[in-house]
C-alpha cells in the first residue's frame, strides 16, 4: 500500500511520521510503503492521502486533482490531523470528487493515562465517512429537523444586521473550503465586513506599551503573559478604531513578526462581549456570532481531533476558549509553535450543542445535541480539549459524513 504523507512546515516530519508508523503498520500490514507529498507521485497505484498534521490543506490542494478516484483520506487523533481531513473533504465535496474518510483511533487508549475518567471501553474501531452529503440544511437529531428558519430566527437576523466584523489579515492559507460571498452575505444580513492588514495590528503591538504581568504560574513565563497582555491591549485599540463587533485574526503570522499568540487576547475579548475567532476562518467566527445571539454566552470554536465510533465519541480541541466557559484553567504555550501563551481550559461536562454554519452564502447548517464526557490531557493536540458524546451512533454517522470546514462551534 503506497501511503502519501503530508506534513505541515511547522512540524517535524521524521518525529511525526517515527510516532506513528508502527500504528499505520499495525492497521494496514508491513507492506507499505511511505512517500513525501512533494515526491513524484505518478504511476502509484491507489495511494492513500495521510493528512499528518494540520495545516496541510493547501499543499493538498496543489495536487489533488492528479490523484486517482476515490480519493482516500486518512486521519488519526494527533497534530490536528482529523481537522485538516474535514477541511479537504469539504473541498473535494464542494467539487463532486468521490472520497472517502479514514480516522484511525487513538492508540493505547484503555491504558493512557491522559484519558482516565473518560469513560472509553477500550473497544477502538475504525471511523469510515463516504463524500456522500446531506442535504443543504442537515438535520438535527433523530426526528428533530433544523432549518435556516430556525437558526435565522427574528432575534438573531436583527442582532446580524448591527454586526462590524474585522477581518484581520484575511484567511488562513489552509482554509480551502471555507470562503464566502461576502457581498451576498452582506445583502442578506445586513453585516459589515471590514479588512484589516495584519501589519496595522502588528504595529500597533509593537508600540503598545508594556503591562506587568500580574502574577506567575509554572505554565508560563512572565515574559509570556506580558506579550499576551500587549497583543489583548493591540486588539482592544484596533476594536475601538473600526468599532468592531466581532473579529477574526489571520493569528499564525503573529507567531513569526510579533513572536506571540492571540490566544488569550480572544478569550478575553470574546468574554467582554466582542465576538473573536481566529485562523481568519469567517465562517466559524459567523457560527460563533450567531450562537452568541441565540443564548447571550460566548462559545468554543474548536478542531474535530479523534473520532470512536464504538463510543459515539468525537473528541475537540483548540488553544483558546472563553474563560468563561472554564471551571478551571491553566496558560501553557501555543500548540503548534510552542510559542506565547495558549489556554488550557476545564469545561464541566454535561449538555453541549454542537453548530456549525457554512456554505458560500452561510446558508447550511449543521447541529447537533450531545454532552461533554471530559477533558483531556493529549500532548500532541492543542490545549484545550473535551470529549463530546453523540446521543447515539446514527448522530455520529451524521457528524462524520457532514463536514463544513475544520472548525466546529460548542456552546451551551
Amino acid at each position: 500500500m503506497n501511503i502519501v504523507v503530508f506534513s505541515s512546515a511547522m512540524h517535524d516530519v521524521a518525529s511525526v511520521i517515527g510516532r506513528r508508523e508502527d500504528a499505520l503498520r499495525k492497521f494496514f500490514g508491513e507492506g507499505i510503503i511511505l512517500h513525501n507529498y512533494d515526491s513524484d507521485l505518478s504511476g502509484l497505484e491507489n495511494p492513500v492521502c495521510f493528512i499528518a498534521t494540520g495545516g496541510t490543506e493547501e499543499l493538498f490542494a496543489r495536487i489533488w486533482d492528479k490523484l486517482p478516484r476515490p480519493i482516500v483520506l486518512l486521519s488519526d487523533g494527533y497534530h490536528n490531523s482529523l481537522a485538516a481531513s474535514f477541511e479537504i473533504a469539504s473541498f473535494l465535496e464542494q467539487r463532486g470528487v468521490a472520497h472517502r474518510l479514514i480516522n484511525l483511533p487513538l492508540e493505547d487508549e484503555e491504558s493512557a493515562d491522559n484519558l482516565r475518567n473518560c469513560g472509553a471501553s477500550g473497544h477502538q474501531h475504525v471511523a469510515f465517512a463516504d463524500g456522500k452529503p446531506d442535504a443543504a440544511i442537515l438535520s438535527g437529531n433523530s426526528g428533530d429537523s433544523i432549518s435556516s428558519a430556525d437558526i435565522y430566527s427574528d432575534a438573531v437576523m436583527a442582532h446580524l444586521a448591527g454586526q462590524r466584523i474585522g477581518l484581520i489579515g484575511g484567511a488562513s492559507s489552509w482554509l480551502i473550503s471555507s470562503e464566502i460571498d461576502r457581498e451576498a452575505v452582506s445583502r442578506a444580513y445586513g453585516a459589515t465586513f471590514i479588512e484589516i492588514p495584519i501589519r496595522e495590528l502588528e504595529q500597533e503591538y509593537f508600540t503598545a506599551s508594556e503591562a506587568p504581568a500580574k502574577d506567575s504560574s509554572p505554565t508560563y513565563s512572565l515574559k509570556a503573559l506580558e506579550d499576551a497582555e500587549r497583543m489583548y491591549r493591540a486588539l482592544k485599540v484596533m476594536c475601538g478604531r473600526y468599532r468592531l463587533t466581532a473579529l477574526t485574526i489571520k493569528c499564525f503570522d503573529l507567531l513569526e513578526s510579533c513572536r506571540t499568540t492571540s490566544c488569550l487576547a480572544l478569550a478575553r475579548l470574546s468574554d467582554e462581549g466582542i465576538v473573536s475567532g481566529c485562523e481568519g476562518d469567517i465562517p466559524s467566527l459567523w457560527t460563533l456570532i450567531v450562537a452568541k445571539a441565540m443564548t447571550g454566552r460566548p462559545a468554543f470554536m474548536a478542531n474535530p481531533s479523534s473520532s470512536n465510533p464504538a463510543e459515539c465519541t468525537v473528541d475537540f480541541a483548540h488553544c483558546t476558549i472563553p474563560l468563561s466557559m472554564c471551571s478551571s484553567y491553566t496558560l501553557p504555550s501555543h500548540f503548534e509553535s510552542g510559542i506565547g501563551i495558549g489556554i488550557a481550559g476545564t469545561i464541566p461536562e454535561g449538555p453541549c450543542k454542537i453548530l456549525k454554519i457554512g456554505g458560500p452564502n452561510l446558508d447550511r447548517i449543521y447541529q447537533a445535541n450531545g454532552e461533554v464526557v471530559c477533558n483531556t490531557h493529549i500532548p500532541e493536540r492543542c490545549r484545550t480539549q473535551i470529549r463530546f458524546r453523540f446521543p447515539n451512533c446514527a448522530e455520529f454517522n451524521r457528524f462524520m459524513a457532514n463536514r463544513l470546514g475544520n472548525h466546529v462551534i460548542l456552546y451551551r
